[in-house]
């Protein structure tokens, strides 16, 4: 196992620190704000060491995040908490470009196939394991997970029916993955888009940009303080 994990990971298995953080991609800042000078690159995945934590780049998708949680089961890994984006489903006053959220209830579409076919059928909610962040000051939202960039705006009115506020594409994967090696978890989501008005293939105004890096600094702020 352990030549295993370390061709994926880049590291040895002895090297997880108790305190995991899970990003699926490298959101702008995160490192610097953490406080890390570089990441170790696997074939899979990407590690770098913190005060206290390791931070790991999974990929995205729910295939990639899901794996990466499960192979920390044989390890020093103790808690599981996931950093990432969404988008906003419709436009809301009390949540913008840079909130902070977590999940409270999400709802799974992960099939691709299913999506693309019209073949999609309501999955059961997943509530969210929020033991890391039950002390954390923002709001609890329904969150779709969703397999396609390119086709969330044809759902709104399924999104709409499960009174989802936030997508993402991960999220339930992570959660599911935790609840399958028995680790304790949560998730921060900083809201990236906001879907038909600031899409994510816009680019984001001066004004949205400065709250976005304030929102991803909130979070990771958070995430030094409670080490």
């Amino acid at each position: 196992m352990d030549s295993h994990f370390e061709a994926l990971y880049g590291i040895k298995p002895a090297s997880i620190q108790p305190l995991c953080v899970i990003m699926p991609f490298d959101i702008p800042g995160v490192t610097k704000e953490l406080g890390l000078s570089a990441m170790t690159r696997g074939r899979v995945f990407a590690c770098g060491q913190g005060a206290g934590f390791t931070l790991i780049r999974s990929g995205m998708s729910a295939g990639f995040v899901g794996d990466c949680t499960l192979y920390l089961e044989e390890t020093p890994c103790r808690q599981i908490l996931f950093l990432g984006t969404c988008g906003l489903i419709r436009h809301r006053d009390d949540l913008d470009i840079g909130s902070l959220v977590t999940p409270a209830i999400i709802h799974a579409f992960e099939s691709f196939s299913a999506i693309v076919t019209n073949t999609l059928v309501l999955p059961e909610p997943l509530f969210a394991d929020n033991t890391l962040t039950r002390t954390l000051p923002v709001p609890g939202v329904n969150v779709i997970s969703f397999a396609s960039l390119h086709e969330e705006e044809k759902h709104l009115a399924l999104f709409d029916q499960l009174n989802a506020q936030v997508i993402e594409m991960e999220c339930h994967a992570f959660f599911l993955a935790c609840r399958q090696i028995h680790r304790p978890a949560g998730a921060i989501l900083v809201i990236a888009d906001i879907l038909q008005e600031k899409t994510f293939a816009s680019s984001l105004v001066a004004e949205d940009k400065k709250k976005l890096t304030e929102g991803i600094r909130q979070a990771c702020q958070w995430i030094k303080k409670s080490l």
